[in-house]
């Protein structure tokens, strides 16, 4: 689960965009990705 603030800004980016957005990296490493459902 992520923080609420980083939650707010993944709603907003795609309601800005337009797209849905279902990967979220949170580092360099390519192990360092997470999937939204």
């Amino acid at each position: 689960e992520f923080p609420k603030e980083l939650t707010e800004y993944i709603a907003f980016l795609e309601n800005e965009l337009n797209l849905p957005i279902s990967i979220v990296s949170v580092g360099p490493d390519r192990k360092q990705i997470i999937f939204r459902k």
